[in-house]
């Protein structure tokens, strides 16, 4: 690998298709469901249709017992159709399952396969 096109990421992402409910409080926005394209142990891309603002603070449900806190730090509209990418710094991530549904297990269960 050349320096040129070497990751920038501190974490490598891995394609997942899992849909989630977005919830960005006090905005006009405020309940949509996305697609996330990718994720890592910091951050995640994922579409929507939904028009979010850079900055904006999302709260993230999963169908599995977990919630994430992010923040939008990049956007991408699309071309053709509605849908968007964003990118998402996470802040904060939630549980309330065994351990071995921590995120990190989840997440570093995902890097396995």
């Amino acid at each position: 690998m050349t320096i040129a096109t070497k990751e920038k990421r501190k974490h490598e992402r891995i394609p997942v298709g899992i849909t989630m409910d977005i919830i960005a409080r006090g905005t006009s926005v405020g309940k949509c469901r996305g697609t996330i394209a990718d994720l890592s142990m910091g951050g995640m891309t994922f579409k929507t249709n939904a028009e979010l603002e850079h900055g904006m603070v999302l709260y993230l449900k999963l169908n599995i017992p977990l919630e994430i806190r992010g923040e939008v730090t990049s956007i991408k509209d699309s071309s053709s159709g509605g849908m968007h990418r964003y990118g998402v710094r996470f802040h904060k991530i939630g549980y309330t399952a065994p351990e071995s549904t921590k995120p990190e297990q989840f997440i570093a269960a995902k890097f396995q396969k």
